[in-house]
């Protein structure tokens, strides 16, 4: 993430009053520690390490900056409803035109690599034997998220996360 991007992100956050410094953590270090969480997938224990604070504050505030992340959702996630017009890409072409004109999208599924302890390894072990989660996303005809669908065990077949 660019440093401009993580500073409005803070900034719209401390300006919204969702985010604030607290005693032990400014919210820069807050948003901080969420981010290399959720980037780079580590333990709450890695973190504590790496930023040199306690479980209970790393844990404490990355709830914290997850329930102000979650605050932001009505401003960039808009949903598409039953009045919405037909997407150009299936009015204009007759192949497409009226069979598909309830159409939001597409889906798909993937596998995402994963870490789980060993215990659960077994779910998460897909048929090319390694170790993920199956993920589903629908995407609009203009490249934007619509659904996304993710914790599936890699072992979980695509018809089985689509239901």
């Amino acid at each position: 993430m660019l440093a401009q991007a993580f500073i409005r992100l803070r900034d719209m956050l401390v300006d919204r009053g969702v985010l604030r410094d607290t005693r032990f953590m400014s919210a820069a270090e807050q948003l901080a520690v969420f981010m290399r969480v959720i980037a780079q997938a580590n333990s709450h224990r890695g973190i504590c390490e790496f930023f040199q604070h306690s479980l209970e504050t790393v844990s404490r505030n990355f709830r914290q900056v997850l329930q102000s992340i979650l605050a932001l959702r009505d401003d960039f996630i808009v949903l598409s409803n039953a009045s919405s017009p037909c997407h150009p890409h299936i009015r204009h072409n007759s192949h497409f035109y009226p069979y598909f004109k309830d159409m939001i999208g597409t889906i798909d599924g993937t596998h995402v690599p994963a870490i789980v302890p060993v215990c659960k390894q077994n779910r998460y072990r897909n048929r090319k034997d390694f170790v993920s989660q199956n993920v589903m996303i629908a995407v609009s005809f203009d490249r934007q998220f619509v659904f996304l669908a993710t914790g599936w065990e890699g072992s979980a077949a695509d018809m089985r996360v689509l239901k």
